[in-house]
């Protein structure tokens, strides 16, 4: 895991430095490194690679090739038969969104010469058939490069694209607020359109699509998986137990990563939500409670006292109080866990655990070392997450779909690989977050 997350950032410092030939040296000699970055990064660093190398027609065919999509249609032949035949077509929303790919990240990534490939690409594509999202988009960037772009000017184009596709509107004002040409005073009125913007379509925005949203700051909503439950339920026994010196949960490998997350739910940053599974996990957790004291073999605690903090009664009052601190969100649908088991749901997850395929490999032999690990089978492979792990996936591809209140980005707050490894891939392909840390949380909150 460590050398997969220093493989990870050494590429993201070399896309930074713009030294694309040592980036695609370290990706083609890590093979697992392709399941723990997303195939849209992985894209960029091989397009800027080509272009520099000056190779600009090919670095265009890379960029034509990932949206590329064969579809069966069904046609009248020369005999009069229904036959279905294959047409391949581009999926040209998604090139378009390529375009802002560089400024989708915290601290954006050098443009060139990825988006003026991504430009060349569109045009391929487009010929003589110019679309009107295409069209509202290089009025944007003509806009923006002229001697003194106006806010008004932004607003009004902003709201025709609106008009088409209300995420499009909302990235011209996100992309006029990161451009650095206006002043503060201007900025801060970009954003109350934004707002403005939001509010009305927003019924029409999933939370996927809202992660890019950064200047909206939306609040996340985040599933809390179990593992950080249980370092928040340890936390209270220790306190319980007079264990509450910041060295004594250190050694013990607790981090503070539970009590960042319920700062923020005080402080209406960020959404807090259990589903069925994680309270039933902790719940099993605590009826069986070896596993809980034996955290506390090393502590300097007299056995009366850790008697009577591990007495069932106790413990399982212990972890109400856990269970409902971190809470602090109620779904309006009440259905939404088992839409979320659906068949499609189940089948979209499955797919993307198989397309990791080698980092799952990785993960497995990791935590065999600690012992026999619960994993799925798939494909007769024994490698994948557990049950529990595969719901919360589901759930979180289920409510990125939908558009949630005023709450931004869906995150997953978890410890574990199964889901920390794929962070990316998970955002890239069903619109959820990963947050292994405060860190990571940080960089989705404002």
């Amino acid at each position: 895991e460590h050398s997969l997350t220093l493989y990870r950032k050494a590429l993201i410092h070399l896309a930074f430095a713009e030294q694309w030939h040592e980036a695609i040296e370290l990706l083609d000699a890590q093979p697992a490194l392709k399941s723990a970055i997303t195939q849209r990064f992985q894209l960029y660093l091989r397009v800027s690679h080509t272009a520099k190398s000056q190779d600009t027609n090919s670095a265009t065919r890379l960029l034509k090739d990932f949206v590329k999509r064969t579809r069966t249609v069904s046609e009248e032949n020369e005999q009069g038969e229904m036959v279905e035949i294959s047409r391949v077509h581009y999926a040209e929303d998604d090139l378009d969104m390529l375009k802002t790919y560089p400024l989708e990240h915290p601290r954006p990534l050098p443009s060139d010469p990825f988006c003026g490939r991504v430009t060349a690409a569109i045009n391929s594509l487009h010929q003589n058939r110019r679309r009107q999202k295409n069209t509202l988009d290089i009025r944007f960037n003509q806009l923006m490069q002229s001697d003194s772009p106006s806010i008004n000017e932004v607003h009004l184009l902003a709201k025709e694209a609106s008009k088409v596709r209300p995420v499009d509107g909302l990235m011209f004002l996100e992309r006029a607020q990161n451009s650095a040409i206006f002043t503060e005073l201007q900025i801060r009125k970009l954003r109350d359109v934004e707002k403005s913007m939001f509010s009305l379509n927003r019924k029409n925005i999933p939370n996927s699509s809202r992660r890019y949203l950064r200047n909206l700051s939306l609040a996340p909503l985040v599933i809390v998986d179990t593992n950080i439950l249980v370092d928040a339920l340890i936390d209270r026994i220790a306190e319980k137990l007079q264990l509450v010196s910041e060295a004594s949960l250190d050694i013990r490998g607790q981090g503070s990563f539970h009590k960042v997350l319920l700062s923020k739910a005080r402080d209406k940053k960020l959404q807090l939500w259990l589903p069925n599974v994680v309270q039933q996990e902790l719940a099993g957790i605590v009826s069986g409670t070896d596993s809980l004291r034996s955290r506390f073999d090393d502590a300097l605690v007299s056995p009366k006292l850790l008697e009577s903090i591990f007495d069932q009664k106790t413990l399982r009052s212990l972890a109400d109080d856990v269970l409902k601190d971190y809470n602090t969100w109620r779904p309006l649908n009440l259905e939404l866990e088992d839409e979320a088991a659906s068949p499609e749901n189940t089948l979209a997850i499955e797919e993307f655990l198989s397309q990791s395929t080698e980092i799952y490999e990785e993960i497995t032999a990791m935590k065999r070392t600690r012992g026999e690990p619960i994993r799925t089978v798939i494909n007769g492979k024994d490698i994948y997450p557990e049950a529990p792990d595969r719901i919360i996936m589901g759930i979180a591809l289920q409510l990125a779909t939908q558009p949630l209140q005023e709450l931004g980005t869906v995150l997953v707050a978890t410890r574990d690989g199964d889901f920390t490894l794929v962070a990316r891939a998970f955002e890239e392909q069903f619109g959820f977050g990963i947050a292994k840390n405060s860190r990571s949380l940080n960089a989705w909150t404002k």
